[in-house]
């Protein structure tokens, strides 16, 4: 594994406005190879927040690419409806994907995973299924990052996650706005009279399942104090579990920062703290 020694927050000479260094190579997937990768470099497995803007994820992948110069980088993005998509779905979207991950492990490289936010949280929970079929392992990683998450949602907090990913203009707000009241009250409805569960549920139950994730990789968990959307006693019970299960886990609490907005409040504690669980070892290694 190969990581710049220096931890200090990463910065452009110039501000990152798309994603321009990847290539689409799937449904909402994409892949940037650095210039010196080797097959044994890092691989960043991303998966960004709800509707996340390409300028905001260039900022987390500039990072990564400062920070791991020689990686490779495997971007998965996810909207809304991704929520609802039947298993067999994202197997098919997952392809791509799952064939840049099984390359990378048939040649020994290293992964590091970095999920944001439930939808985030949500396309890795998928992801690691749809490995855990096609090689019958779990999904093997060095490490882990959980960015913002995984809340158990709400009402409320669905319709304000939702509306973050609107277009900011007055049409789309007004009647945007409308719409998703009438879809999260038919969705509560079907739930009601079905007897189904918060489908956050199962997600935070799926990040905390050793059959899915390796369990030997140190995770942490970066939120805020003033999140909005993932309250911090959430982030609190799921770490608390992980480490009852077997995870080595540590936190990093912000303390002003909106809801995957920590690296406006301090990039250079972000940054540290996701190169010191690379740096950490896996269970069953010795400490350095």
């Amino acid at each position: 594994m190969t990581a710049s020694n220096a931890v200090q927050a990463p910065a452009c000479s110039k501000p990152v406005t798309a994603l321009y260094q990847f290539n689409k190579i799937g449904y909402n997937t994409f892949l940037y190879t650095s210039p010196s990768h080797d097959p044994k470099s890092p691989l960043i497995l991303f998966f960004s927040w709800n509707a996340a803007a390409a300028k905001h994820i260039a900022k987390y992948a500039v990072g990564h690419q400062q920070l791991f110069p020689d990686c490779q980088i495997l971007l998965i993005r996810g909207n809304t409806l991704d929520f609802f998509r039947r298993e067999a779905a994202y197997r098919k979207l997952n392809a791509p994907a799952l064939e840049v991950v099984k390359e990378h492990v048939k040649y020994g490289g290293e992964i590091l995973v970095h999920s944001f936010s439930n939808g985030g949280a949500n396309q890795l929970s998928h992801f690691a299924k749809s490995y855990k079929q096609a090689t019958g392992t779990v999904l093997p990683m060095r490490a882990q990052v959980l960015d913002c998450s995984p809340g158990i949602g709400g009402y409320v907090v669905s319709h304000r996650a939702i509306v973050l990913g609107l277009p900011k203009t007055i049409l789309f707000r007004l009647f945007g706005e409308i719409v998703i009241h009438v879809f999260l009250v038919a969705i509560w409805l079907t739930r009601t009279l079905t007897g189904r569960r918060n489908p956050m549920l199962p997600l935070r139950e799926r990040l905390n399942d050793p059959n899915l994730l390796d369990q030997r990789a140190p995770r942490v968990y970066l939120y805020s104090k003033e999140d909005e959307l993932v309250p911090p006693g959430e982030v609190d019970d799921h770490a608390k579990e992980a480490e009852e299960k077997g995870w080595k886990v540590r936190k990093v609490l912000f303390q002003t920062s909106p809801h995957c907005g920590l690296l406006k409040e301090d990039a250079e504690g972000y940054w540290s703290a996701v190169m010191d669980v690379w740096n950490s070892p896996r269970a069953g290694q010795p400490q350095n």
